[in-house]
Formats: C-alpha cells, sequence, structure tokens
C-alpha cells in the first residue's frame, strides 16, 4: 500500500512540477532542457499509469518523453514501476479552426522495469540461453495519432489526446515465429493525454 502511495504521489508531482516551469513556447528564450509539456498515459506496455515531461524539436515534429509508470498487482498480476525514454516523429499536422490534428505519428520506446523479477543479465538461476531477451528492458515500436486544441482558459498552450499501438520487441518476435502464441495480437493499445505550456 506504501508502495502505491509513492509511485502515485510521484507521478502527480511530475505532472503538477512540469507546467509551472515554463509559461509560454520555447521561443520566448527558456533553456532546452525545461520541459515544454507532459504527458499522462494509459496502458501501453509501460504500465497502467505514466506521466513525465516532454520536450519537443524542429517546430514540434520531434518528441522526446520520459514517463515513470506503474501497474498495481491487482491489474497486472505484479506491482511494478518502469521508466520509459519515448521519441516520436509528427511528419505532419492539418488544422482546422482552433483543432490540430497529428493523424499519423512514429516512434520508439525504452522501458525499464524495476525489481528483482527482472534483469539485464542472466542471473545465476538459469542456464544459460534460457532467455533469449533482457526481462528489464523492453524496446518497442510505435503507430499513432493525436488531436487537441488550445484551451487558454485553462492557462494551457495546446490540451491533446492520444493513441499509441505499442509492439514490443518480444512480442514482434513471438508474432513472426508462430503468430497464434500471441493471443492478444502484435499490438496493445495506450491512451494519453499531452499538456503543452
Amino acid at each position: 500500500m506504501a508502495r502505491s502511495w509513492l509511485v502515485g504521489g510521484l507521478l502527480a508531482s511530475m505532472l503538477l512540477a512540469a507546467h509551472p516551469v515554463r509559461a509560454a513556447p520555447r521561443e520566448a528564450g527558456a533553456p532546452w532542457y525545461v520541459p515544454d509539456h507532459a504527458a499522462l498515459q494509459f496502458a501501453g506496455s509501460i504500465g497502467m499509469l505514466a506521466a513525465g515531461p516532454g520536450w519537443a524539436f524542429l517546430d514540434e515534429q520531434l518528441e522526446l518523453e520520459v514517463l515513470v509508470g506503474w501497474a498495481p498487482r491487482a491489474v497486472a498480476g505484479a506491482d511494478f514501476v518502469t521508466l520509459t525514454l519515448k521519441g516520436q516523429w509528427h511528419p505532419f499536422h492539418v488544422t482546422h479552426r482552433e483543432w490540430s490534428f497529428r493523424p499519423f505519428t512514429v516512434g520508439a520506446a525504452f522501458s525499464y522495469t524495476f525489481g528483482d523479477d527482472y534483469f539485464l543479465t542472466l542471473p545465476d538461476r538459469y542456464v544459460s540461453g534460457y532467455y533469449w531477451f533482457k526481462t528489464a528492458l523492453r524496446p518497442a515500436l510505435l503507430l499513432g495519432g493525436s488531436a487537441g486544441r488550445p484551451v487558454p482558459s485553462l492557462g494551457l498552450r495546446h490540451l491533446e489526446g492520444y493513441y499509441e499501438l505499442v509492439a514490443t520487441d518480444y512480442r514482434i518476435v513471438q508474432f513472426l515465429q508462430n503468430p497464434s502464441t500471441v493471443k492478444t495480437g502484435l499490438f496493445t493499445l495506450a491512451l494519453g493525454a499531452r499538456v503543452r505550456f
């Protein structure tokens, strides 16, 4: 229970801490390392909930996010915390009135899962070659899109909702070797929101 409160507090503080740092777009002279948005994500192979700061580059065509994710034992069968580095490319966007749509997004993510049950090097308790993958590290490919608009009444430059189809390295290999063993399919679905300051 204490761990759940700790993780929940960490996620909430990351979102709240990112907002006051910057009240204007990067062009206003803020250093590159100051986040210009925060993301909150549900599912997508990085925990049931994940949140963290993000940075946009090249007129918001490229984005980098660092997310801390958490999944409770009741949902995932084990209580775990992840740290994810996510990079995305939005090749184009469409605007209609106040709305902005990014119908096609591609990206990659690397997630590290904390805990004794996950490893980067094969523990001594397993024979060599027992696992071909590192259980603590999950690279993934991302496909998705988003839609959003400014919300000046809340002091937000932009609020957008997004979806992502996430395929981890493990799912891709299993799917290519024997598709029938991947009962839930190649992709998992992530839903999220980004707040731009």
